[in-house]
């Protein structure tokens, strides 16, 4: 007799997120849908959105917003993806708002834009502040009528003749099966693998090796960015700093007042990648800062960073920051509307590569790819024929004391290929360990994410290497 308990379902999305909300939301409401969550579903980078999200709703067309993304990306991107979320993403802004999603605006009822780092013009929508992406996940969650398992983590997608047909894992302790004939994976990111990360800490990479296992192609997870202003206080990260502030006249400098991106035509807007690029430089000798005092009304309008400073007890006038882990580029390939390349399996959200973001995302996309592409999934999704479940085995795994640190010192933003060969082969030469049940199968999940995040920064650099010696021997 099994043990595991048996759940039977059309759609299984794995996530709670805006990725995994928006593609349940849209689809049919006679759909047997069910979300699971690894954590509460609160425990998202969704709700911990804060500048906005990223639409040229109120242009004349989407080009601008295009090829700002394609600067922003430098290079590794799909057009035909760019041309389709952006210009998809004019009509976002009104659909959210059909969810009662309400975004600022001015006494005279216009919407109060923001502008960040590499936009060429305001184009970003917030709300409350930069409270964004808490208040939108709170709207869109309450109009959600699909089932969620809270506490539930799926450690194993499982297959049959090449199609997936369902998952395992564990709600709370109690091991679960779900038969499933299409299964979306919106597990979100990779920052809960890093000592310093802006990303909730229970998101770790799960939906990689699900995906992986089950056949899957990764692609670009040598990609990491990292955001540029993350609080520091008594030499600790106290997360993430919108960029928002920024674009509102917030500047970068030195403690004798030195603006350290102003030799940039972008200054302090440059592409996240280029400025975090400066403030890690600029950090090996001396610390750097964020001069907060030319931003009116910074109470009204960044209410959680002001919150976060007051809880500290330090002013928000000047603040010290540094750069953390912010959001994987790279992931599971997928076309526009999410489909993998296996039967019965999508993905989408940041787990996912559509081909938006190349080698650095543009700020605020990240929400518009979520709501455009989970909106286009739910259109297009194909039920499969539903197959039996395999039987499987559970796995067995020890916690690693050290991987976040290992990750954290290694995946930086300057990479070093011999530290991260070092890397991999400290975690390669780790013995599988004896504990099972539900922490052990996340433990083999992490140290797996690890290693696939590391063969993919090696990756990225031998790549580099090569574009260097050919573009070196064109030239010769």
């Amino acid at each position: 007799m099994s043990l595991h308990k048996k759940i039977e379902v059309d759609v299984l999305i794995i996530g709670t997120g805006l990725a995994a909300v928006s593609v349940a939301l849209h689809l049919p409401s006679e759909m047997n849908v069910l979300l699971v969550s690894k954590g509460k579903r609160t425990e998202t980078n969704s709700m911990r959105a804060q500048g906005g999200i990223a639409s040229a709703y109120l242009e004349r067309d989407h080009l601008s917003h295009q090829a700002d993304t394609i600067q922003a990306a430098k290079g590794r991107t799909n057009d035909e993806t760019i041309t389709f979320i952006t210009a998809a993403g004019r009509q976002a802004i009104t659909e959210l708002e059909s969810f009662g999603v309400t975004f600022d605006r001015d006494a005279s009822g216009h919407y109060t834009l923001g502008q960040e780092g590499a936009h060429s013009l305001p184009r970003i929508f917030h709300s409350g502040g930069d409270r964004t992406g808490e208040r939108m996940m709170h709207q869109l969650l309450q109009h959600l009528h699909h089932p969620i398992l809270e506490d539930t983590v799926v450690t194993e997608l499982l297959t049959n003749n090449h199609q997936v047909v369902g998952a395992r894992g564990y709600q709370g302790e109690i091991p679960i099966r779900i038969s499933a004939r299409a299964v979306v994976l919106a597990t979100g990111g990779i920052g809960g693998l890093f000592l310093t990360s802006t990303n909730d800490p229970s998101l770790t990479g799960d939906g990689l090796v699900l995906a992986e296992q089950a056949g899957a192609a990764l692609v670009d997870l040598g990609y990491i960015q990292h955001h540029p202003t993350v609080l520091v206080h008594n030499g600790k990260s106290q997360g993430l700093i919108t960029e928002a502030l920024r674009g509102a006249g917030a500047y970068l400098m030195t403690a004798d007042g030195r603006r350290i991106m102003a030799g940039h035509p972008q200054g302090d807007l440059a592409a996240r990648d280029e400025v975090a690029a400066v403030i890690t430089a600029t950090r090996k000798k001396e610390a750097v800062y964020l001069n907060t005092t030319a931003v009116k009304e910074i109470d009204i309008r960044f209410p959680t960073f002001v919150k976060k400073c007051e809880s500290l007890n330090i002013s928000t006038d000047l603040v010290e920051v540094t750069t953390g882990v912010h959001f994987l580029m790279g992931g599971i390939e997928t076309d526009q509307a999410g489909r993998t390349m296996v039967p019965g399996l999508y993905a989408v959200g940041e787990t996912a590569s559509t081909g938006l973001h190349g080698k650095n995302r543009l700020a605020s996309n990240s929400l518009l790819e979520c709501v455009v592409v989970g909106k286009e999934l739910a259109q297009q999704l194909q039920l499969e024929k539903r197959r039996p479940l395999p039987t499987t085995q559970s796995m067995a795994d020890d916690e690693t004391s050290r991987l976040e640190q290992l990750l954290t010192e290694v995946l930086q933003v300057d990479l070093q290929q011999e530290l991260l060969e070092k890397a991999l082969r400290t975690l390669m030469t780790e013995h599988p360990g004896q504990q099972t049940g539900r922490q052990a199968e996340i433990n083999h999940l992490k140290k797996r994410t690890a290693r696939l995040l590391l063969e993919g920064a090696i990756q990225r650099l031998k790549g580099e290497q090569q574009d260097e010696q050919m573009a070196s021997a064109t030239t010769a």
